[in-house]
């Protein structure tokens, strides 16, 4: 009994898959989520990118993510490695224009062009140190668990200032006590 072939499968099924980055699974756009080319053809959005370049050298070179060959780092940074022009043609037209981007310390930087005709813009900073994306959502079903009081004084500067200060009051009270019962 013979079957019948699995139809061929579309190309644009895969389509979305194409237009997500594979780090972080969010839709590239033409700022910080931009999508970069590696030499081993593999694509990243510019952020996650530049968060695993974080704390290399310029013209260093960093493993792909996925098959770990060897891409390096352009003297400029991260922002000016060679995007995949074959993904921005497929977002949408108001996306295909790329925005100039660029690192500052742990900060990617865009200046958003404001629509008056002075020609000032704003500047928009993406930190990329921060654990929290704050643009994010959080997944369902996770509950976050906030520090206690206790602790959260204890990492204080104030309060291990303060801390410091009760046990050198209590280093002294001791001392103290011990002279002064010797001497009697």
């Amino acid at each position: 009994m013979a079957t019948a072939a699995p139809p061929p499968e579309d190309p644009e099924d895969h389509l979305p898959n194409l237009l997500e980055c594979p780090i972080c699974y969010v839709s590239y756009d033409n700022i910080f989520k931009t999508p970069l080319l590696l030499p081993c053809s593999h694509t990243f959005c510019m952020e996650c990118l530049s968060r695993l370049c974080l704390f290399l050298k310029k013209s260093q070179e960093f493993p792909c993510p996925l098959c770990r060959c060897l891409a390096q780092i352009p003297p400029e940074g991260v922002p000016k490695i060679q995007p995949n022009l074959n993904v921005v043609a497929q977002l949408p037209q108001d996306m295909q224009v790329l925005q100039d981007v660029w690192v500052d310390g742990y900060k990617l930087c865009w200046m958003k062009k404001n629509d008056s005709s002075e020609g000032k813009g704003s500047l928009v900073t993406l930190h990329l140190l921060s654990n929290r994306g704050e643009n994010r959502p959080s997944p369902e079903g996770l509950v976050s668990i906030e520090q206690t009081g206790c602790r959260a004084f204890c990492r204080s500067v104030w309060g291990i200032g303060v801390t410091i200060f009760t046990l050198g009051i209590c280093l002294f009270t001791v001392l103290f006590l011990a002279i002064f019962l010797n001497k009697r």
